[in-house]
């Protein structure tokens, strides 16, 4: 079963990894690593339809994506959450006070 809070710890720390291993990383590294972390948790229907239910993701017609299926509903669902909940920027200015 998908946890958005889980989710959102487990990519604030996979982010924070990726920083730790290339410290030169920038924003737009850090933003393409979530893109494909966010598309490979959409492979599975099952796993999307969970996404879609506890994001409670309904309503298709404001979405910046196209959506034809569940998995690209899903992958819009968790960009949509994480362009709202995890601030890029934080990670990166807590990892170079540390």
């Amino acid at each position: 079963m998908f946890n958005k809070y889980k989710w959102l710890e487990e990519q604030t720390e996979s982010l924070t990894e990726y920083l730790q291993h290339d410290p030169e990383a920038t924003y737009d590294d850090l933003h393409e690593k979530l893109l494909q972390d966010i598309d490979t948790d959409c492979i599975y229907y099952a796993t999307c339809f969970d996404i879609i239910k506890e994001l409670h993701f309904t309503d298709f017609t404001d979405s910046d994506f196209t959506i034809t299926n569940v998995s690209q509903a899903a992958y819009a669902a968790l960009y949509e959450f994480a362009t709202d909940n995890l601030d890029i920027n934080t990670i990166l200015e807590n990892e170079s006070n540390s």
